[in-house]
């Protein structure tokens, strides 16, 4: 015995078919609770697990600072800058030749924005930094250079 559905139930059959095919099948998956996608999986980034001990200063200007800048799971670290309130931030890299290049913003609450370029090739860096700090009375604007080398570690016999 075959039974009819009415008009009403084949129009909202139709919806539904349209929604899931407008929506992705991954939204519909996630929407009812099941896993997600392997594409949603974290990547390991071209830098991460380097550090590199480095001089800095203000551009066209000797070096002032030290700087160990840090790649890790996925984001950059600055730890000359994180006394300042600077955090870790996600960086993109691509690779051009023989070379690595990297971007990446990094934030303080209190100091501003960093917006940071940089090469790695061989165990050496060599970096960019933009700093920026705007309140409504005074804009602060400096351009930083960053030279370095892949940090060496001590064999502690593990």
């Amino acid at each position: 015995m075959i039974a009819l559905l009415p008009a009403t139930s084949l129009a909202a059959i139709a919806i539904a078919l349209i929604s899931v095919t407008a929506t992705g099948a991954d939204a519909v998956r996630s929407a009812i609770g099941a896993t997600a996608s392997p594409s949603a999986a974290p990547t390991v980034s071209l830098l991460d697990g380097k550090t590199f001990v480095a001089q800095s200063g203000e551009k066209g200007k000797q070096a002032s600072n030290k700087d160990t800048i840090v790649f890790r799971d996925g984001r950059f670290l600055s730890e000359g800058c994180s006394p300042f309130g600077f955090k870790d931030a996600p960086y993109q890299a691509t690779v051009d030749g023989a070379a690595i290049r990297f971007h990446t913003e990094t934030h303080s609450p209190t100091h501003g924005t960093m917006v940071w370029d940089g090469t790695v090739k061989d165990n050496a860096i060599e970096a960019t930094s933009d700093w920026n700090r705007e309140r409504w009375y005074w804009k602060i604007k400096k351009e930083y250079w960053y030279r370095g080398q892949l940090k060496k570690y001590e064999n502690r016999g593990e």
